[in-house]
């Protein structure tokens, strides 16, 4: 996708896409503004030349004389308009307004402008132009210690490196060597500016790369480091690769060549890339296959009596016990795994179900019925992706008890009345509230037998936190609340939280599965759930 120029729309699904936000970036994540470049210079000539069409059937009846105004009008309605939508999106849509063209083409319209505008901006008094080139590095200085990660952006705050950088280009026409411009046009800084697009290409790699094999994360000084390094492989690549080829004759003489050039390249690396997935080898383990996991665990009885059926319960943990003591001494990973390592994202995705687990910016409940869907006996699975999570599972009980299942989950919307914020949008989650008002009607109106409910307890995004006051007392009323609609209600206790990606550690450490497993004391929270236990009795729950 970085070859054909349209990686920037994958970053950007990407970022709303609950099961990816986890993890770790792209080494190739920086390739957006190249892809965002491609396609304003596909749309940049059409632009113009239906411009100047305009403009030469206009003077030919007028017998007006040439002019770029009208390109500039057309350039400042473009501007206005991908600005406004960025506005709107960087709300709305952040991840798209970051990374897709329609939001960012205002940047590169104003550069436009600034060109076709070099006539007026060179007639600038210079000490005028001066103040306005220093005033741009200052507004562009302040956008670099000003603005962080969470900044809404691109929005308002793009005006600061955008304005400032037109100033500093436009104040450039005029007094070239006066102002900011004596300073950028040292030696020292022009070099700079040769590498800069080669450096550009290298030092989000290795800054990405750097943590992970120094084995912790980058100090100021390592930092710089890696800055540096990545400013020599920039020298290299333009020395050795850039240049030879942007200067080298043939093409240079003949911009037919260059484009069979260019259409070469893009077309081999497209090639290479469906190769690599096609025939790279993924390492899913490196240890012989483990024992396959056995047991005589049956359907749950029916007809006996309690105490057979808390035995039959004893025996199916006791085995699952003994399975996973068996495997807790296993360092390497076993090269059996179900589902292998390869498969872990494809496994992840099925906890969407169809839609039914509902997205960041989804809201309503489309109808997820499994297991006897006509069955007089309906069991609501509710809640955020730890709920689907439980799913599969659910559905082996409904098909054994002839239950109708439907699975009622929304990303990162815990259920509760607690204010929460949207994790795209770093707004107030909106569409939760509405969802889980939704939610609660339907569940008034349906009447389920049982209703079992599950959260991740892990939740960053929340203003109250896990096995708090707040959190603890918002739970009971969420139970009462369920309660009410005359169902049996069962909490279900938290997921370990590992503070990883397990597949993504475990593919890292293959032969060091220990690395991916953090203490019990860590990972579950035995107070916590002594207090849920208690805060879902107090409602009415189990």
């Amino acid at each position: 996708m970085k070859s054909l120029y349209v990686g920037n729309y994958r970053f950007a699904l990407q970022r709303v896409d609950y099961f990816a936000a986890d993890r770790a970036p792209s080494p190739f994540q920086h390739y957006w503004s190249l892809g965002v470049e491609e396609q304003f210079y596909l749309v940049w000539p059409a632009l113009i030349i239906a411009t100047a069409w305009l403009m030469r059937r206009a003077r030919r009846s007028s017998h007006a004389a040439p002019s770029t105004a009208p390109c500039v009008l057309v350039l400042t309605l473009v501007a206005a308009a991908s600005f406004a939508a960025s506005l709107v999106a960087t709300r709305t849509a952040p991840s798209m307004a970051f990374f897709s063209l329609p939001t960012r083409a205002w940047e590169l319209a104003l550069g436009g402008l600034v060109a076709l505008t070099a006539t007026q901006w060179r007639r600038l008094p210079p000490l005028a132009a001066a103040a306005m080139g220093w005033a741009g590095l200052l507004v562009i200085l302040v956008a670099c210690n000003r603005l962080g990660p969470t900044t809404p952006y691109p929005g308002t705050a793009a005006l600061l490196p955008v304005l400032g950088t037109a100033l500093v280009i436009g104040a450039g026409c005029a007094t070239p060597v006066l102002g900011c411009g004596r300073v950028l046009a040292v030696a020292p800084m022009r070099a700079i500016g040769r590498l800069s697009y080669s450096w550009y290409l290298w030092h989000w790699p290795v800054l990405l790369l750097a943590p992970a094999l120094l084995g912790h994360p980058l100090g100021l000084a390592e930092r710089l480091a890696a800055a540096a390094v990545s400013g020599g492989l920039a020298v290299l690549t333009v020395r050795l690769i850039e240049n030879p080829i942007r200067f080298a004759a043939p093409l240079r003489r003949s911009p037919l060549r260059s484009l069979a050039v260019g259409g070469v390249a893009t077309a081999v690396a497209v090639c290479a890339g469906i190769v690599l997935l096609i025939v790279v080898h993924v390492s899913v383990g490196r240890s012989q296959a483990t024992q396959a996991l056995t047991g005589t665990v049956g359907p749950p009885l029916v007809g006996g009596t309690i105490d057979q059926y808390r035995a039959a319960i004893r025996s199916a943990y006791e085995q699952v016990h003994a399975a996973v003591a068996a495997s807790a001494d296993l360092d390497d990973v076993p090269s059996n795994l179900d589902p292998p390592l390869a498969n872990a994202a494809a496994e992840v995705q099925k906890l969407r179900f169809n839609g039914c687990m509902r997205n960041y910016t989804e809201v309503g409940q489309p109808d997820c019925a499994m297991g006897d869907t006509a069955s007089s006996t309906t069991v609501a699975l509710i809640g955020d992706s730890n709920a689907a999570m439980w799913t599969a599972g659910f559905q082996q009980l409904a098909a054994q008890r002839h239950w109708r299942l439907e699975l009622l989950a929304k990303s990162s919307c815990p259920l509760l009345d607690i204010p929460t914020i949207n994790p795209v949008g770093q707004r107030a989650y909106t569409e939760c509230d509405q969802w889980r008002a939704e939610i609660m009607a339907r569940l008034q109106n349906e009447h389920p037998k049982l209703i079992a409910y599950s959260v991740r307890r892990g939740y960053r995004f929340s203003t109250v936190k896990p096995y708090t006051a707040a959190w603890l007392a918002s739970m009971t009323r969420l139970v009462r609340q369920l309660r009410g609609t005359g169902a049996n209600v069962l909490v279900l206790g938290p997921i370990p939280d590992q503070q990883s990606q397990v597949p993504s550690c475990l593919a890292e450490h293959l032969s060091d599965t220990s690395t991916c497993s953090g203490e019990r004391s860590a990972v579950v929270s035995e107070t916590g759930i002594a207090a849920e236990t208690a805060a879902a009795g107090a409602g009415g729950g189990h």
